[in-house]
């Protein structure tokens, strides 16, 4: 699954690969680099973060954010919000997604 805003669903206790490319605000590409960090938040509409993943190794300059079946199966199914922030390695902090829309879905089948 790749990520550029746009609004993100998954079953509770499944594991998602979410990309995240990097595009500056020409709208060049801006390949992540060594020294870079990359941190996907959920959160609550309150501001609570439930779920937190950073990322600081970037085969072909992106993110890979991986969502283990553990990081959602104590999550209640619902609706959230996450971004993602770009904290480059001179220490400047951007947030390249802005708040966008996380639904957990139900599952059935737990295990």
């Amino acid at each position: 699954m790749t990520i550029n805003g746009t609004d993100i669903s998954m079953l509770r206790g499944d594991t998602e690969c979410l990309v995240v490319n990097c595009q500056t605000e020409d709208g060049q590409s801006r390949p992540f680099a060594e020294g870079d960090k990359v941190t996907f938040t959920v959160g609550t509409s309150f501001g609570r973060a439930l779920l937190t993943k950073a990322v600081t190794e970037f085969p072909d300059g992106t993110a890979v954010i991986v969502i283990a079946h553990e990081d959602t199966n104590e999550l209640t199914p619902g609706e959230y919000a996450y971004d993602v922030q770009l904290t480059a390695r001179d220490g400047t902090v951007k947030t390249i997604i802005p708040p966008s829309r996380f639904v957990l879905e139900r599952d059935v089948t737990r295990e």
